[in-house]
């Protein structure tokens, strides 16, 4: 689903000119990089904190997985702010030493440049993948802008995120965007599916299950994936994430 700019509360704009998609770019205010033409759906694909430092770009393979298997999809593997991706492709924006950045205008840049994908594919359905910190981004960003986004597939998501920083002994994050504050917010007809290895000691599973418990008190369509053997890395978590993508387009 595609909302009008104006109903986007944006802190910041980017007058970036509309690229081709030909070329892997995107329209704006974020960068990354472009998997697919059609316009059946639009998957966005979301990266985590990457926090042992280094360019941001373990989310492309599964962008391009999903372009191949897909039909008359567009992918994009998007760059977070602050962030470099591929041939040291730079997101516009701050990630504050990669703490603490979960923040409103953070999370208003990446809803814009949704949008502005949407509106240049010409697409009416949305789906966005989240890894980590690109999960508890999207979480708030479905309750922020309810309706932006058709399905979200949150995948090792700290959707709580002053416990998440509680539970591993951290000093809080006061200016990041917890999701499940914004639960209530969600639009009904958006689903939600939380993905998380049994064996994730970073995002606890919990985290998952009640943000999907709290989904579903409201009504939202929404369901728990645990994947057995999987920890927090993305590697054991991807081939169940691009299944659920898949069936997602199709529906």
């Amino acid at each position: 689903m595609s909302l009008p700019l104006s109903l986007l509360p944006l802190a910041v704009t980017f007058l970036i000119g509309i690229a081709s998609m030909a070329t892997g770019q995107s329209p704006g205010p974020l960068n990354g990089q472009m998997y697919g033409a059609g316009n059946r759906a639009l998957v966005v694909v979301v990266h985590g904190d990457v926090s042992k430092g280094g360019p941001a770009t373990y989310h492309y393979d599964l962008a391009r997985d999903i372009a191949k298997q897909g039909k008359n999809v567009s992918v994009f593997a998007l760059v977070r702010p602050g962030y470099t991706g591929e041939k040291g492709q730079k997101s516009p924006g701050s990630n504050n030493g990669r703490s603490d950045h979960y923040t409103r205008q953070n999370n208003a840049l990446v809803a814009q440049t949704i949008q502005n994908l949407a509106k240049s594919i010409g697409t009416s359905k949305v789906i966005g993948i989240g890894h980590s910190g690109g999960a508890a981004q999207l979480g708030a960003i479905a309750g922020m802008y309810p309706g932006l986004l058709d399905s979200v597939i949150l995948v090792s998501c700290p959707c709580n995120i002053p416990a998440w920083r509680a539970k591993r002994g951290k000093s809080a994050w006061k200016n990041s965007i917890s999701p499940h504050d914004h639960v209530q917010s969600i639009a009904r007809g958006t689903r939600i599916l939380a993905v998380v290895g049994d064996k994730d000691t970073n995002t606890l599973p919990e985290f998952s299950e009640a943000f999907v418990d709290a989904a579903k008190a409201r009504g939202v369509p929404a369901a728990y994936v645990l994947v057995k053997g999987a920890s927090h890395g993305f590697d054991r978590l991807q081939g169940t994430v691009g299944q659920l993508a898949l069936q997602e387009i199709a529906k």
